[in-house]
């Protein structure tokens, strides 16, 4: 999916979600990436989840359009 950089900030966002979603004080990361995200077709590695984790995603900016118009 994740052909550009737009895409791969999507998925960040959803996987992200998922983890807000179902983080409680109690959960490890662990059990929700080996328990959890399955159930949400997510299969990603505990490295690659502490890479999203860390990761600022860019809100899309509209407003840039409005330069060029009168």
């Amino acid at each position: 999916m994740a052909y550009n950089r737009n895409n791969y900030y999507k998925r960040c966002q959803y996987i992200i979600d998922v983890y807000n979603s179902v983080k409680h004080s109690d959960v490890p990361d662990t059990t929700i990436l080996r328990n959890v995200f399955p159930k949400y077709n997510i299969h990603i590695s505990y490295r690659q989840w502490m890479n999203i984790k860390g990761i600022i995603i860019p809100k899309n900016n509209q407003n840039q359009l409005s330069l060029f118009t009168s």
